[in-house]
């Protein structure tokens, strides 16, 4: 009879291992499809911007401070996530990061003076910003209707 209790127990412990390693993995792929996005948006705004300016017409300034920007976003994204879930506290170290980043690159590959650079970047990433938290919150509900099953 105490097999069985057991038995139940240790069935029971495997189911919610299962659902924590869904949960993990569905915020892994909430952080990595919200990066990707990111970065073709970043990308294209980057650009058509830059054009706009007369800064620059090709894609390769913006595509080079845009994949330095995903490459930072998931190793931010990933590393916290494991351990504090998505967060609010996440993207505002995500756009801490790239703001710093990006005002470097910014002013380097584009030839810029500061204020043009800090101007250009805050924009980009406060539109960025509000694309993440739309983003966030539409995998944060679809991550809940399939735990929630």
């Amino acid at each position: 009879m105490d097999n069985r209790k057991n038995f139940k127990i240790e069935k029971k412990m495997l189911f919610q291992l299962d659902l924590f390693t869904l949960a993990i993995t569905l915020v892994l792929i909430a952080t990595i499809g919200t990066s990707f996005i990111l970065f073709l948006a970043g990308t294209y705004m980057m650009q058509k911007y830059a054009k706009s300016k007369t800064w620059d017409e090709s894609y390769k300034l913006a595509l080079k401070i845009n994949l330095i920007w995903l490459v930072s976003s998931l190793v931010v994204g990933i590393t916290f996530s494991l351990f504090a879930g998505d967060t609010i506290l996440i993207d505002f170290l995500r756009l801490g990061i790239n703001m710093v980043v990006g005002f470097i690159l910014v002013k380097k590959l584009y030839k810029k003076t500061p204020i043009e650079s800090l101007s250009f970047v805050l924009a980009l990433q406060i539109i960025l910003y509000i694309i993440a938290i739309i983003l966030g919150n539409i995998f944060n509900g679809i991550n809940l209707l399939i735990i929630a099953g």
